[in-house]
């Protein structure tokens, strides 16, 4: 997927805004994006490689629905497929919360 290039298929309300580098002095960074439901923020997907692979790889962040903390995902090279796993860990967040076998 190239950087100004959404899906093909979105869920129902989501949008997805491209994000500007988080600094003016890093070239080349990989592209961020916001994903938005109906217009409010519920996470971010962010686009890295490993150099030994081909492979491009996108890193997802669920915003918790009721205390706003982030909820890390595990990263998959399917873009459309982390974007529908931020909007399951905002339907049901507490599917996606890990907690220390200790707590």
């Amino acid at each position: 997927m190239s950087t100004n290039e959404a899906p093909a298929q979105l869920p129902h309300g989501i949008q997805l805004q491209l994000l500007p580098p988080r600094s003016a002095r890093l070239r080349n960074r990989p592209p961020e994006w916001e994903v938005l439901l109906n217009g409010k923020r519920i996470g971010r997907i962010e686009q890295w490689s490993v150099s030994s692979s081909s492979s491009t790889f996108y890193r997802a962040t669920a915003i918790h629905p009721q205390t706003g903390e982030p909820i890390p995902l595990e990263s998959n090279t399917d873009f459309p497929e982390r974007v529908e796993k931020v909007v399951a860990a905002w339907n049901n967040p507490a599917r996606f919360v890990h907690r220390s076998s200790w707590e």
